[in-house]
C-alpha cells in the first residue's frame, strides 16, 4: 500500500510541545521502515488546521488521494490532520469510498471497517479543543483588559515587556509619535508631509522600515496613546503611561472627522490652526481676497453664524502680540527675585544633607543592632522564635530608613540646576512680542508653535487664549500679585514643563 506521509505544525501549537517538522518526519520514516511502509510522497505544512481552505499542500494530498496515487496517509497524530469538521469530514467521506484504506499514526492504524467511530470522536475534540481555546483566550484577553493590560503587540512608541507581560515606553521612537500629533494638530502638514518628516528625522518600525502613510493614519486615530485601550467594540482604561493628552488627541481628530484634514495647502496662511470659534468650537479657516488674508470660522457644525464674519490677518497679528505683551516682566524683579529664591534652596539643601546624614547614622545603628542580635541567636541567648520576630522589626526599619535615604537625595539635588534655566524662561518671555512683531510671517508661524496653544474667536475679538506651559503660568502670574508663587509653580513642575520650555526655539530676526 503506498502512504502519503503529512507532518504539521502551527504557531498555536508552541505549548503544547508537538515536534517540529523534522522530527515528525524523522520518527514517522523510522516507522514506516518498521511496518514496512511504502511512502510515495511527503508533505510538511507550517499552517493552523482550525478552518478550512487554509492549508495547500493538505489539499494536494486530498487529490492525490482521490486520483488513487496513494492510499494511506501517516501522520504524527490524528489531529495533525484536521482541527474542523469539513476537513474532517472530509477524510472521512474518503475512507467511506475506500480512496483511504489507512490512517497510520504513532499510536495507532484508522481503518475503514473498524475505526470510523474512534476517528469521528478524536476529530472532534480536536476541533472541541480548538473552540475551547478560542473562548479561554477571548476570556483571558478580557480579563487583562479590565485590569488595564494589553494582550497584544505593543503598539509603535511601546514595546513589550516579556517578563511581566506588560508594556512600557519605546524611547527610541515615542518622541516621533508625539511630534505626528502636534504636526497634524497644527492643520498645516499632510499626513504625507508628516510620515516624509519622520523618516528624515530617522523614525523607522522595529524591524528597520519606514513607517507608511496609513501607519502614521492608523496612529493619529489610536486612544491607546492618552491611556486608553479600544478591542472589539469597547473602551478600557490602560494601565500604561500615555504619550499625549487626550486634548491634543481630540483636536487632531476633529481635524480629520470636520473634514479639515491637514494637507498640503498651495497657500500659505500665519494664523491657521491656531484659532477656534468661540461659539461652536470649530477651527476658522483662511482665504486670501483682493491682496488680504481673511479668517473665518468653518461652521463645521452646521450651527453657527460666526462663519459670516471675516477676521483680517492684521487685526489677528495685533490681537496675538497683545497676549505676548503679557508675558513681560522687569528684569530687575527677575534678577532680585531669583537671588532671594536661590538663598532659599540653598537653605532647603542644607536642611536636607543634615537630615540625610542623621538618616545614614541611624541605618549603620540598625545594621550593627542586626550584627549584635545574630551574634546572639549564634550563642544561642536568645530562642529562634524571637531572634526571627526582632529580624523582622529591623529589617522593617531598614527598609523604611532606605526610602527616606532615597527620598532626602531626590530633595538635596532638587533645584540645584534649575535656577539658570527658570530664568531663562522668564527672560526668553520678556522677547516674544518684539520677535514676534519683527518676524516674516514663517517665522511668526514658528513662535505660534511654540508658544500659543489655542486662541478663542468670538465676533472677531478674543474670546480667549491658552498659552502652552510653561508660558501660561507666566500670563496668569499678573493675576496672582505673587512673584514667588509663580516660581513655585515653575519649580513644582521643572521635571517636565522647564524640559519642554528648553526645548522651544523661535528664530530671532536679524
Amino acid at each position: 500500500m503506498r502512504y502519503i506521509l503529512y507532518a504539521r505544525k502551527s504557531t498555536e501549537d508552541k505549548g503544547r510541545q508537538i515536534l517540529s517538522l523534522e522530527s515528525q518526519i524523522t520518527e514517522m520514516t523510522r516507522l514506516a521502515e518498521n511496518l514496512d511502509l511504502k511512502i510515495v510522497k511527503i508533505f510538511q505544512e507550517s499552517k493552523s488546521a482550525k478552518k478550512p481552505d487554509n492549508r495547500p499542500l493538505f489539499a494536494q494530498m486530498i487529490k492525490m488521494l482521490e486520483r488513487g496515487e496513494a492510499e494511506g496517509i501517516l501522520c504524527w497524530k490524528i489531529d495533525r490532520l484536521s482541527r474542523n469538521p469539513i476537513d474532517s469530514g472530509m477524510i472521512q467521506w474518503l475512507m467511506q469510498q475506500g480512496n483511504i484504506k489507512a490512517i497510520q499514526t504513532m499510536e495507532k492504524q484508522y481503518l475503514p471497517s473498524d475505526n470510523v467511530i474512534l476517528f469521528n470522536v478524536e476529530s472532534g475534540m480536536a476541533n472541541q479543543y480548538i473552540l475551547d481555546l478560542s473562548k479561554n483566550v477571548k476570556r483571558g484577553n478580557k480579563a487583562k483588559l479590565e485590569k488595564g493590560g494589553w494582550p497584544c503587540k505593543a503598539p509603535l512608541g511601546y514595546l513589550n515587556n516579556r517578563l511581566d507581560k506588560t508594556i512600557f515606553i519605546d524611547e527610541k521612537r515615542s518622541a516621533y509619535i508625539v511630534k505626528a500629533f502636534l504636526l497634524y494638530s497644527t492643520g498645516t502638514h499632510s499626513l504625507k508631509d508628516i510620515t516624509n518628516i519622520l523618516y528624515e528625522e530617522g523614525l523607522r518600525s522595529v524591524r528597520g522600515y519606514k513607517v507608511g502613510k496609513s501607519h502614521i493614519h492608523h496612529i493619529l486615530t489610536q486612544p491607546f496613546y492618552y491611556g486608553v485601550m479600544f478591542k472589539q467594540g469597547k473602551y478600557y482604561q490602560g494601565g500604561h503611561e500615555p504619550l499625549i493628552t487626550k486634548n491634543l488627541f481630540d483636536k487632531v481628530n476633529d481635524l480629520m472627522n470636520n473634514g479639515n484634514r491637514s494637507r498640503a495647502k498651495n497657500k500659505f496662511f500665519t494664523f491657521r490652526g491656531f484659532m477656534t470659534c468661540a461659539n461652536c468650537g470649530c477651527l476658522l479657516t483662511a482665504d486670501n481676497k483682493k491682496g488680504h488674508d481673511y479668517y473665518y470660522c468653518t461652521n463645521g457644525k452646521k450651527i453657527c453664524d460666526e462663519h459670516k464674519k471675516y477676521l483680517r490677518a492684521e487685526k489677528i497679528e495685533n490681537m496675538v502680540s497683545e497676549i505676548f505683551s503679557k508675558l513681560h516682566f522687569d528684569e530687575d524683579l527677575i534678577e532680585i527675585a531669583f537671588e532671594a529664591y536661590k538663598e532659599k534652596c540653598k537653605l532647603n539643601i542644607n536642611y536636607n544633607e543634615t537630615i540625610k546624614e542623621n538618616l545614614l547614622k541611624q541605618l549603620e545603628s540598625l545594621k550593627n543592632k542586626k550584627d549584635k542580635l545574630l551574634d546572639t541567636y549564634l550563642a544561642e541567648m536568645i530562642a529562634r522564635e524571637a531572634f526571627e520576630a526582632k529580624t523582622m522589626a529591623l529589617n522593617n526599619e531598614l527598609i523604611a530608613l532606605e526610602a527616606q535615604i532615597k527620598n532626602s537625595k531626590s530633595k538635596t539635588s532638587e533645584g540645584q540646576n534649575t535656577f539658570e534655566p527658570v530664568k531663562k524662561v522668564f527672560l526668553n518671555a520678556n522677547l516674544a512680542k518684539k520677535q514676534f512683531l519683527n518676524s516674516d510671517n514663517l517665522n511668526k508661524r514658528k513662535i505660534l508653535e511654540n508658544l500659543l496653544s489655542n486662541l478663542s474667536i468670538s465676533n472677531n475679538e478674543t474670546a480667549n487664549f491658552k498659552l502652552k506651559m510653561p508660558y501660561q503660568i507666566l500670563v496668569e502670574a499678573p493675576l496672582k500679585r505673587d512673584l514667588t508663587v509663580m516660581l513655585r509653580d515653575l519649580d513644582s513642575n521643572q521635571d517636565t514643563r522647564l524640559q519642554r520650555a528648553m526645548s522651544y526655539r523661535w528664530t530671532i530676526p536679524h
